[in-house]
């Protein structure tokens, strides 16, 4: 049986990183084309087109990592946003 979080005034539920990402409007992408391992995951929010995000914000914006959660956990730094409370 996977492993479930116990949350205060709730109890048991399944937590899941996709519908965390679904509730926050996050999105994630992995790259095997890059040569720098700490740049092949990407992070951004607002619309699934990337291309969109950076005309509006920039590259700079965007959350990079050699994971998914080190993409996330970047771009929910530099954005002033809560990461996954099970990450604390």
């Amino acid at each position: 049986m996977p492993q479930q979080l116990e949350i205060d005034g709730i109890g048991q539920q399944k937590a899941k990183l996709s519908d965390w990402k679904k509730a926050n409007n996050i999105f994630t992408h992995h790259s095997t084309h890059v040569d720098r391992i700490d740049l092949q995951w990407t992070c951004w929010d607002e619309t699934d087109d990337v291309f969109i995000f950076i005309e509006k914000y920039g590259d700079s914006a965007m959350g990079f990592g050699s994971s998914e959660k080190a993409a996330i956990s970047d771009f929910c730094q530099k954005n002033n946003i809560e990461c996954p409370f099970w990450w604390r």
